[in-house]
């Protein structure tokens, strides 16, 4: 019977402990010992001790990512990506749109285990992809469609129109061109650059629609290089990123590196 930890945090309104007893229950009827339970909201990652076969994340991609920052490099553990967040981008890369129990069913009777690319930047790294830009302040309108606050909502959502609407200031590479907002994208031979298009407000519809229904890029894209490595510059001396839907900022210029990410991944999707 192999082993398994289930990574959640009873605190997040998508994972509380009902949601995570049933995932606990679904995990032991489809033959996976469930060795240990551990709850971001009470505790942290442990940093040594006995792994199980399988360690699986019940959260969002911020969740997913601390877990495989912490035991991803570690050669005899797989991870298992379980949707729990607003947008588990990185869930539905490796299984689609399947909900947990579906997903712990099928991993229990056709495990397929997958590397995936990565983007490293200087203190983080993104398995889905980065928004650069003008674009990444509509992960602030996310945030406050979070606290259900209309007057926040509002604010935010006038903030980011304006500022998306910007003229460009996003340079890449030696490419001449400015750019308003750009998508890089890990792909399986190098790092894919698109520029999102955001020029009316039609395009902004379609880019708004599509983060609605938890699509990480769903508007118009024009692709511009794929390379081993990317430098983006803002003359403003600041980036405004969206690493795997998450808001950070970063200095400029900003250098990407192309690399495989060490963790064995349990993917269900049909290949």
């Amino acid at each position: 019977m192999r082993t398994m930890w289930l990574i959640a945090n009873s605190m997040s309104k998508s994972t509380d402990h009902n949601v995570i007893e049933d995932v606990c229950a679904c995990i032991e009827d489809n033959g996976y010992r469930l060795t240990r339970q551990i709850d971001l909201s009470k505790e942290t990652l442990p940093a040594s001790g006995r792994l199980p076969d399988i360690i699986a994340c019940l959260g969002g991609d911020g969740t997913a990512n601390a877990a495989i920052e912490r035991f991803g490099s570690e050669p005899d553990v797989s991870m298992l990506v379980l949707p729990g967040g607003t947008m588990n981008l990185l869930a539905r890369k490796l299984h689609g749109d399947a909900d947990s129990e579906t997903i712990i069913a099928r991993s229990s009777f056709r495990e397929h285990i997958v590397q995936l690319p990565q983007i490293t930047g200087p203190e983080f790294a993104s398995l889905v992809g980065v928004i650069a830009g003008a674009t990444a302040a509509w992960g602030d309108v996310r945030e406050a469609l979070r606290t259900g606050d209309v007057e926040h909502i509002v604010e935010e959502a006038r903030a980011a129109l304006q500022v998306t609407l910007s003229p460009p200031t996003i340079e890449i590479d030696a490419d001449e061109s400015l750019y308003n907002a750009l998508f890089i994208e890990p792909q399986e031979h190098g790092l894919q650059a698109q520029e999102i298009k955001a020029d009316t407000v039609s395009d902004i519809a379609q880019h708004g629609w599509a983060w609605l229904n938890r699509d990480f890029l769903g508007g118009p894209l024009n692709p511009i290089t794929r390379a081993k490595e990317l430098t983006l510059s803002d003359n403003s001396g600041a980036m405004s990123l969206l690493v795997d839907g998450e808001r950070i900022d970063a200095p400029s210029p900003l250098r990407l590196r192309w690399e495989m990410c060490p963790a064995r991944f349990l993917s269900t999707v049909q290949s």
